[in-house]
């Protein structure tokens, strides 16, 4: 196990933290890039590398070669907008775009069907359930014997073999709809080339000339397979020689199109049919329903399509609403879900368990867990029996509301009814809990899923890669890695881009280099998320500028930026209150594909507030005004933020009303800003109230929670109530996090509370919490307040022992303490001994030291 961490490098995670302000000062980390922006105290845990990440050796050198290649492919035209994966083999990823963008979540199917045939359309997403194998078994196949014998010759035949000779030798005894069995089968164990070359030796004989059905499998076959390239130039071909292509060819090539997020060139097929025909049908509109359903941001289009059908006389079916109530799940469309319900049974289509599950999936990823709980009910009182993708729907929806008692409890309820939990339960469990940032309860569910025998899948592994990365915990971290690996699991693009998230957000420049060599030796190249997350990597350590370079590097690769490559920039400016790039940035969107989303809109006003330009932060919100009617979720949450964050009191509880209103207090951040705000501004009452609010909802305080309730009482001098919040928040089952200790070391030595300060701080290396700058310096401000000048100099020494030096604070705090008391000969050893100790100490942070001494002389 140890040889595959040490393949990497990545040997510990011993990393030593930066300096820290206490708990209450929460303007320093905003993350606005997962759809919910959050107030969260920045970690110590990791010590960010100082340097920037280019040179020779560097990140931007390793990419350099890729973004070099990229450039050459796309001067030369090498067909890789249609081309998929035209080897035959798998690429680098081997998985959908959506697959890598959405790494926290799976997409399901509960479809009965999978294909264009039978009134739906696969749309290859996963289940959210059991699989079940729709592999047919040789007496389903509708081949003879010797059409079985036949077909397993071509499967076995090498590829340097023509599959033609086989079938001119056997032609006495073919007949087309055995041929055409033939191409299904060879569909089904994934050769595509030899099912291609069937479908090309009936081309050219003159018995078994291709009809409309054998057409429309090919296509539907190569589509499958995400032959881009070859299905399009075979449709292209087909047409030139005249043959059949009629409604059901059309719709298994948009299907094939849309299947492999080819938006643009499935619709214009689908212009074309209705221009010149064939009249699309049932099916056709259903595949493009279900393609504006993927590509998202396309309610007005699926109305318009309701609109053609109802002209055409075509009536929607059972798939055809639950395809749109689908869509709906993207955009958290609530209301229009449940109107598209209402609609179905007024026109007699019978909802069925798909119907309802899908109706599950939309309310509860709008966090309507209220609703979808109604669902439940309304299932059962129908005679629809739930199964267990409706029990992970409704477990999936109270985990994201951060209801994890709920969800364990709907566990038990699925249990007693006799359904077995599967993988996709244990993984939305274990994903409630780590949203919850209870990492032992996850880790206990995970347990559980092995000893009952439930084989982790791709989507538990990166879950919990992802929760140990967010809490730091990287030895754990690779030590599921391992057991990724251990278990059979291959890493995917997902879970490399979840390891190079982890630690490029903690500014762990090494780790990020290792993992990026290791995802390139085992055969991934760079996609766009993972652009994406070098953005955001580069942005969360507060390097913007190299955020925009990799920027820039994606355009110059011919990598086209998406919404969510716009966004994370914008996050990235707005932590440094960079206003003016983003403006530039927000301008770059709105000339692209793309429009600005609430999510941008929620960045520039982080940016503003950041950059302290409350006048252009009220100048954004009235443009607001104009352009939603009423305000989302994203933008109330923006709006306590921001306002919290300026000490806006009027306006911060505006909002709170307003979502409370809304029923839009589904998550512990925005309490916690209203906790922070009001504990700054002193008003005592009104946080407790805010916290007890927090907790009668159902929800439950998380660390940083408890932080800002400690930092209050820390600044009002109760630093015994503030070691007693950190009891509390112990025994909430929260683990305290260096802020926390830095909050009550801080408080007790702020008031000269040495003894219980040291306390604590002995109480923090025990429980493995490394002290950064920021809690030596308050021993070194406590014990010079104290006239302790000795035991101040020894905690300096001990940084260095330590590895964690000295910063300007510190020895600011000497300097001004030595000069006070006019003993200007230690200053002049302490500025000798910075030189001398520390060559890379910043030369403007010496100047700024020296000068306080001569300041102190003209005083005098």
């Amino acid at each position: 196990m140890a040889a595959l961490r040490a393949s990497l490098g990545l040997t510990g995670a011993s990393s030593r933290g930066q300096p820290q302000r206490p708990s209450g000062v929460v303007r320093e980390q905003v993350s606005v890039s997962n759809g919910l922006t959050s107030v969260a105290p920045v970690s110590l845990a990791v010590k960010p590398v100082s340097p920037a990440w280019t040179g020779n050796g560097s990140l931007l050198a390793m990419l350099e070669p890729v973004l070099e290649g990229r450039r050459r492919g796309k001067e030369a035209g090498d067909g890789s907008e249609m081309e998929g994966r035209d080897s035959g083999g798998e690429s680098g990823s081997g998985r959908d775009k959506a697959d890598v963008v959405n790494v926290s979540r799976w997409q399901r199917e509960d479809w009965s069907s999978n294909g264009v045939g039978g009134g739906g359309v696969g749309n290859g997403r996963r289940r959210l359930g059991k699989m079940h194998s729709r592999r047919k078994q040789p007496w389903d196949s509708g081949l003879t014997e010797s059409g079985e014998e036949l077909l397993r010759k071509i499967v076995v035949l090498p590829n340097d073999e023509c599959v033609s000779s086989v079938l001119t030798t056997s032609e006495p005894n073919l007949s087309s709809s055995e041929l055409l069995s033939i191409m299904k089968g060879l569909g089904r164990e994934g050769q595509w080339n030899k099912a291609l070359e069937v479908f090309n030796w009936m081309r050219q004989s003159v018995n078994f000339r291709p009809d409309g059905v054998t057409i429309a499998v090919m296509l539907r076959i190569l589509g499958r397979e995400s032959q881009l390239t070859t299905v399009s130039r075979l449709f292209k071909s087909l047409r030139e020689e005249g043959y059949p292509l009629d409604v059901y060819a059309y719709t298994s090539l948009i299907s094939a199109l849309s299947r492999n997020r080819k938006f643009k060139e499935a619709l214009g097929f689908f212009e074309q049919m209705k221009e010149a025909g064939p009249q699309p049908s049932l099916v056709t509109y259903n595949v493009i329903i279900d393609l504006y359903g993927k590509k998202g941001r396309s309610w007005e289009n699926i109305l318009e399509l309701f609109e053609e059908m109802k002209a055409q006389g075509i009536q929607p079916d059972e798939y055809t609403y639950n395809t749109a109530i689908t869509a709906c799940a993207s955009g958290s469309l609530c209301e229009e879900a449940t109107e598209l319900f209402t609609q179905m049974k007024s026109s007699n289509c019978t909802p069925d368990r798909v119907t309802y599950n899908a109706l599950l999936d939309v309310y509860g990823k709008a966090g309507w867990y209220n609703e979808a709980a109604n669902v439940l009910k309304e299932m059962e009182s129908a005679g629809c029996l739930p199964n267990i993708v409706t029990y992970n729907e409704l477990l999936s929806a109270f985990g994201r509301a951060g209801l994890c008692n709920a969800a364990a409890e709907m566990k038990d309820s699925m249990v007693s009814k006799g359904i077995e939990p599967d993988v996709f339960t244990y993984t939305s469990l274990l994903s409630a809990y780590s949203r919850a940032g209870k990492v032992e309860q996850a880790m206990e569910i995970y347990n559980q899923m092995r000893t009952s025998n439930c084989t982790p899948n791709s989507f538990t592994f990166n879950a919990l890669i992802g929760m140990h990365g967010k809490n730091k915990n990287f030895s754990e971290m690779m030590v599921i890695f391992e057991d990724m690996q251990a278990c059979g699991v291959e890493p995917d693009i997902v879970t490399w881009n979840s390891l190079l998230g982890a630690f490029g957000k903690n500014g762990m420049y090494s780790e990020v280099l290792k993992v990026f060599r290791g995802m390139k030796k085992a055969g991934f190249e760079p996609d766009k998320a993972t652009f994406n997350i070098l953005i955001e990597a580069y942005g969360r350590c507060g390097s913007s500028d190299q955020a925009l370079s990799i920027y820039d590097g994606m355009l110059q690769a011919g990598c086209t930026p998406d919404l969510a490559t716009f966004n994370t920039l914008l996050a990235a400016l707005a932590r440094e209150g960079r206003w003016e790039h983003a403006e530039l940035i927000l301008d770059e969107l709105n000339r692209s594909s793309y429009k600005p989303n609430d999510i941008a809109y929620a960045s520039m006003l982080h940016a503003y507030a950041n950059g302290g330009e409350l006048e252009k932060l009220k100048e954004m919100v009235d443009t607001l005004h104009t352009i939603y009617v009423p305000f989302t979720k994203i933008l109330l949450k923006t709006f306590v933020l921001v306002y919290s964050k300026c000490s806006l009191v009027d306006e911060a509880e505006d909002a709170f009303l307003a979502m409370r209103h809304h029923g839009y207090l589904s998550d512990t951040s925005t309490f916690n800003a209203m906790i922070s705000m009001y504990g700054k501004k002193g008003m005592m009452d009104k946080a407790t109230d805010t916290f007890a609010l927090l907790r009668s909802t159902g929800l439950e305080p998380d660390v940083v929670t408890y932080n800002c309730l400690m930092g209050m009482y820390g600044r009002e001098g109760m630093y015994r109530k503030c070691e007693a919040t950190l009891r509390e928040c112990m025994a909430a089952g929260q683990t305290p996090d260096l802020v926390s200790y830095n909050t009550v070391i801080f408080s007790y030595s702020k008031h000269g509370q040495l003894s219980s300060a040291t306390r604590i701080f002995h109480e923090m290396v025990s429980n493995g919490i490394q002290p950064d700058s920021f809690t030596y310096n308050t021993f070194v401000g406590c014990y010079v307040n104290g006239g302790m000048f000795p035991e101040a100099l020894s905690v300096v020494k001990h940084m260095h022992k330590t590895g964690c030096k000295p910063d300007e604070v510190t020895y600011r705090t000497l300097v001004d303490a030595y000069c006070k008391i006019g003993k200007f000969e230690e200053v002049e050893r302490i500025l000798k001994f910075i030189k001398s100790s520390d060559p890379n100490f910043s030369k403007a942070a010496y100047r700024r030291i020296a000068a306080r001494v001569d300041d102190y002389d003209l005083r005098s």
